[in-house]
């Protein structure tokens, strides 16, 4: 589970939950062609909205430039 704030038509958490496991684990796998994919990744992975209450776009969407970027994630 993310630690994104919660918010009334957010961005799906199963999905974001999905995305930000594999991406956390291709980072971390220290494989320069599985961190090249989870940068790319974050780049071009797009969200559908919650129907109900999801993660905070804007939380999620800082996450996904800094991942982009090669930066560490910063949510804690």
């Amino acid at each position: 589970m993310s630690e994104f704030p919660v918010k009334f038509g957010g961005y799906d958490r199963a999905r974001v939950d999905a995305f930000v496991a594999s991406t956390t684990a291709a980072l971390a796998s220290g494989d320069p062609a599985k961190r090249a994919e989870a940068l790319a990744a974050a780049n071009a992975v797009s969200f559908p909205s919650a129907t109900w209450r999801g993660y905070d776009k804007a939380a999620v969407d800082h996450y996904l430039r800094r991942i982009s970027r090669g930066r560490s994630d910063d949510r804690t």
